[in-house]
């Protein structure tokens, strides 16, 4: 794997921890300088974004750490930029369409 390939994906890992983190925090009514960075309005999907996000953001977080252990991509690793890619566009979505 190329050091680009992992570093992007060291991020991956990195951005969804902290945001299971900060999402579990929001749910548990738990306010701080953590939970409100990028912190918005869910139009889209209202109440259901609260818990919608939590599936793919474990997935993503533990796919990308065995990819990493790996250090090849393969289908695992396929499989979780794409939920990524689809996790960003509903941000992107919900962000200018909705705002």
């Amino acid at each position: 794997m190329s050091k680009i390939l992992k570093n992007f994906f060291v991020f991956i890992t990195i951005f969804s921890v902290y945001h299971l983190i900060r999402d579990l925090l929001q749910n548990f009514g738990i306010e701080n300088l953590a939970t409100d960075i990028l912190k918005m309005e869910k139009n889209w999907c209202s109440y259901y974004c609260n818990w919608i996000t939590f599936p793919m953001e474990i997935f993503v977080s533990i796919g990308s750490g065995v990819i990493l252990k790996r250090n090849k991509i393969g289908h695992l690793g396929k499989l979780v930029l794409l939920t990524f890619a689809v996790w960003t566009g509903f941000f992107l979505y919900d962000y200018f369409i909705f705002n």
